[in-house]
């Protein structure tokens, strides 16, 4: 009978602990500890995002290997055998239970880094019931997960001090550094902090930080990890006394990125140098207009050929309270003004209507009691198509599309991409080419590069890793569209522009320009094999300006940027 008892006593354990590893394993971390970062094409930060809990903690990537340095630091510091045991390190659970029980307070735990996963994954008081339900947990851990996943997942998740949690954010917030570039002094700093983050972490109690630090390059160096050389400089290196604040940029795109993969890492497509220098433009500008009661703008810019944006300012500043500075101008609809009336132009050259030398009547035209006016108000008489479009003369832009047809030509805009058209085509009108449709920023730069791609048409990329999807078949005649964006170079240029083809490196630009009713909205949109730019000034409260005009004040914002 009592051997009947013993091997029941034997057995149940066991069955018990197959039972339980059997069960399928909850996710460790909800997807909402983790903040948003959003980085630009080079893998620098653009933008990052607390979590719910106001903590600095970035998502997990598995593109990012764990830097060499951190991860023999953390495994001499933490866990020398986690690459032997199951989880579980039964010698040194029997060590800290020995401590603690003779110097009757937690001297050890004797946790594994599996150990520890498995506590930072449901944080509970310590307790030695809470210490064996830690143990299961992590055994079962280890039999869903390999070793370099469950260190990856630690590293992710370990409290840093403060409101920083896992490795990365560390590494930027203590160091400004990627983790791959830590030096083996900054590696050991972060591999002692997650066992005593409040007590040792940077910017109190330096001397404890600093002593246990090098305690672990010792240990380093006496197990010829690092040289001598190596060990003599890493204890000289100073631990970090601030928290750096991350740089954050592009806040209208990142905000809107955030809002659709919160809680992810998200690669986009701008380009730090180009989206610095851009808002610093946008910014000058924005000061001198000011003074004449013009007070936002907007930009986006645009590879031609991939359709990445490189570029994306919303307002002249996000923070311009006064202004409306959180306004995204970039998606902001507003009227279209003339800057449409290029591919009405295209259209009708590619079915034969007119050609750039065709002469169309610029009189006096009334359709029923819509009677379209010029912006000079003044009649050519005859004028040439190209003349017609350089100085966008309203009348005979208004007598081809009444030729053309308003459902053909609307048709066009939606089958381009145009997403801002909410009425039929019937209720725009004739007007449909002199403003009465609305447009913003960014599906200009989709039209216009468009254009510029010979009538293949597409959605413009702000994620790195988007498929590009254009349509099979140009949706404009290659013909067409060049006629057109060489007319579109003989513009004249503002300022010093105006003098571009003496120089010796010319570059040619193909642009337009538009001014909605009331000087409400300024635009301007150029083209060129490499580049798309679009411009919007005016105010956000819709108010008109006589100083708002396509010419004068976007004009000369699109050129700075080219």
């Amino acid at each position: 009978m009592k051997k009947i008892i013993i091997l029941f006593m034997l057995i149940m354990p066991i069955l018990f602990l197959g039972i339980y590893l059997l069960f399928p394993l909850k996710p460790l971390f909800s997807p909402e500890k983790y903040g948003t970062v959003i980085f630009a094409e080079n893998g620098e930060i653009l933008h990052s995002f607390l979590n719910k809990n106001e903590q600095w903690c970035f998502p997990p990537d598995t593109t990012i290997v764990i830097p060499r340095k951190l991860k023999l630091a953390v495994l001499t510091f933490e866990d020398k055998h986690f690459y032997s045991h199951f989880g579980v390190n039964p010698l040194a659970l029997f060590r800290g239970l020995y401590l603690n029980i003779r110097y009757r307070k937690i001297m050890s735990g004797g946790s594994t880094i599996t150990m520890q996963l498995a506590r930072i994954s449901n944080p509970k008081a310590r307790t030695y019931w809470y210490k064996f339900r830690e143990i299961l947990l992590a055994i079962k851990i280890e039999t869903r997960f390999s070793k370099d996943e469950i260190l990856q997942m630690y590293l992710d998740n370990a409290p840093y001090g403060g409101n920083i949690i896992g490795f990365q954010a560390a590494s930027f917030k203590y160091f400004r550094k990627k983790p791959e570039q830590l030096s083996w002094g900054e590696a050991a700093t972060l591999a002692i902090l997650p066992n005593s983050p409040a007590i040792i972490s940077p910017g109190k109690n330096q001397e404890k930080l600093i002593a246990k630090r090098n305690k672990l390059l010792k240990m380093l160096f006496e197990k010829n990890v690092i040289d001598a050389e190596t060990f003599t400089l890493s204890v000289r290196e100073p631990t970090p006394k601030k928290i750096y604040i991350i740089e954050q940029k592009a806040n209208h795109i990142a905000r809107s990125l955030h809002n659709k993969y919160r809680g992810k890492s998200v690669k986009s497509t701008i380009n730090n140098e180009i989206q610095k220098k851009t808002e610093k433009i946008i910014k000058q500008y924005n000061v001198l207009q000011k003074m004449q009661g013009v007070n936002n703008a907007a930009a986006i810019i645009v590879e031609t050929k991939t359709g990445k944006i490189r570029g994306y300012i919303g307002s002249q500043n996000f923070w311009d309270n006064e202004f409306g500075g959180q306004v995204d101008g970039v998606k902001a609809s507003r009227s279209s003004g003339s800057i449409l009336k290029p591919f009405l132009y295209a259209l009708c050259i590619e079915d034969g209507i007119i050609l750039p030398q065709t002469l169309i009547k610029d009189v006096p035209t009334y359709f029923g009691s819509f009677s379209p006016e010029n912006a000079d108000h003044k009649f050519e008489g005859l004028i040439t198509a190209e003349n017609a479009l350089i100085y966008s003369k309203n009348i005979p832009a208004v007598r081809l599309l009444n030729t053309y047809g308003i459902a053909d030509f609307y048709n066009f805009l939606q089958s381009a991409g145009v997403s801002t058209l909410f009425r039929n085509a019937g209720d725009y009108g004739l007007s449909l080419i002199i403003g009465g449709a609305e447009t913003n920023l960014y599906d200009l730069a989709m039209l216009y590069r468009g254009l510029a791609n010979y009538g293949k048409f597409s959605a413009l990329k702000i994620i790195e890793s988007d498929i590009e999807k254009q349509f099979k078949q140009p949706i404009l005649s290659p013909g067409a569209c060049y006629l057109t964006l060489d007319i579109l170079k003989k513009l004249k240029r503002p300022g010093d522009e105006f003098y571009w083809h003496q120089y010796e490196n010319q570059y040619p630009l193909s642009w337009k320009t538009g001014t909605s009713f009331g000087n409400r909205d300024a635009w301007a949109v150029g083209v060129s094999p490499d580049w798309t730019i679009a411009v919007w000034v005016g105010n956000f409260t819709g108010e008109g300006n006589p100083a708002i005009g396509g010419a004068r004040s976007a004009g000369p914002i699109l050129f700075d940027i080219y």
